[in-house]
């Protein structure tokens, strides 16, 4: 506690809370939420001395910037002013990794991602743009199969800090007006377009159908979804909140071009122990440049039987049965000796061949009678191609085109990594 509170002063009918000791009382305002909190300020002056107190703010603010440990409050005057200033937007930086329909640029396929972070100098959020690029990287015969080329890969992955796609300065609520208006950001340095900004409310799942187009699609695993067809974007049922209680915190969008954003559940690219291959990936697509997946780990029901009959391609498991591509590095195993699970590649980014929300490839069963089919990247997106997955590492995956003849990687990016760099 910050500071003692005055003991409590006699009323001819005082309500039972008030009786309580100062901690007691404290103890039971850490279960209460912003709203709560705020609105007990309003009931009486001992009640409004223990709801302003900073240390229950502080809890606000941190709860919402899990990855910036060391904050401070410091240019806001209490945590409570800077809790205040930047509401309802803190879910960007609780949920932190996002991605689009769209490219920020208006690209109708490619999508984008984008990672959030609180920046104490300046006292905003910022969305920042993750892009990736070729590092130095070389073409090698396979050992194994000299007809094949392996194309190394050494992406450098990093936020574009020079022209946030998304900018909440202090006040932007106010500017906003209603909680179902917009507020234009301080953005596009670069480009020179600024972008106004929205809230969303999710569209409830028995107003969903097959027949609408929705963002996210369905293959990916988020909490809401909202249509995003020209004519549902800004208009119809399920579009904006009516309320604060109505927010979405894992849907927003952003109006130039309008681009509908929506985020991750974290536990869906966090790697763990039964899980270790689920994450955010960087992948070499070749001619189609560098792009982002989501990589998910599921159980595979066995019940249903083995995997179908059109998937083509063994998967490679073992060190000593698959080959390397020159680097001593061994395939990590479950602790049975064996890999197992179901692994969808779905593309965070893309192209008009696949695009973003798509999958790009999926391994039926990683076990040791597991297939792999891979999206056809040449004619259409529903047809698919042979491939072998070479699962080398927990942090490094392998795909053997057989039809293109070569070799190609995707590494695991850590999204955390990149905000301690800034």
């Amino acid at each position: 506690m910050d500071s003692p509170i005055a003991p409590t002063a006699v009323y001819a009918h005082p309500s039972p809370l008030t009786l309580l000791p100062a901690e007691i009382i404290y103890e039971i305002l850490t279960f209460l939420e912003p709203l709560s909190l705020s609105s007990l300020t309003r009931t009486c002056k001992l009640l409004r001395a223990h709801a302003l107190t900073d240390s229950l703010w502080a809890r606000f603010v941190r709860e919402n910037v899990p990855h910036q440990p060391n904050l401070e409050y410091h240019p806001a005057q209490s945590w409570r002013d800077l809790f205040i200033s930047l509401h309802p937007y803190w879910f960007l930086t609780k949920n932190k990794f996002w991605f689009s329909d769209k490219a920020h640029t208006g690209g109708t396929m490619t999508g984008n991602v984008v990672v959030m972070r609180y920046d104490p100098r300046r006292q905003c959020i910022e969305g920042l743009r993750m892009v990736a690029k070729h590092g130095a990287h070389s073409f090698e015969s396979w050992d194994w199969k000299p007809e094949v080329i392996i194309h190394t890969f050494n992406p450098r992955v990093e936020l574009w800090a020079d022209d946030p796609v998304v900018r909440i300065d202090p006040g932007c609520y106010a500017q906003q007006k209603f909680v179902n208006g917009e507020f234009l950001m301080q953005t596009g340095r670069a480009s020179g377009v600024r972008s106004m900004f929205s809230l969303c409310h999710g569209l409830p799942p028995h107003l969903q159908s097959n027949e609408m187009s929705l963002w996210p699609p369905s293959i990916l695993p988020v909490r809401e979804r909202v249509p995003n067809e020209s004519r549902h974007v800004l208009r119809g049922e399920g579009q904006r909140p009516n309320s604060l209680a109505e927010v979405s915190e894992s849907i927003f969008r952003i109006r130039e071009d309008v681009v509908t954003f929506s985020t991750l559940p974290e536990e869906y690219y966090t790697a763990t122990k039964e899980k270790p291959w689920q994450g955010i990936w960087v992948g070499d697509y070749s001619g189609h440049g560098i792009e982002f997946l989501l990589i998910i780990q599921r159980a595979v029901d066995h019940s249903r039987g083995p995997p179908r009959s059109a998937l083509k391609s063994p998967l490679q498991h073992h060190y000593d049965e698959s080959p390397n591509r020159g680097i001593d590095l061994p395939v990590e195993q479950g602790e049975d000796g064996s890999c197992a699970g179901r692994l969808e590649a779905i593309k965070l980014t893309g192209d008009p061949n696949v695009p973003r929300g798509e999958y790009t490839w999926v391994a039926e069963d990683i076990g040791p009678d597991g297939l792999l089919r891979v999206a056809d990247e040449r004619i259409f997106k529903d047809k698919f191609i042979p491939s072998q997955l070479i699962m080398i590492n927990r942090n490094t995956l392998a795909q053997y085109w057989e039809d293109f003849g070569h070799v190609s990687f995707y590494e695991r990016v850590h999204t955390d990594d990149y905000l301690k760099k800034l």
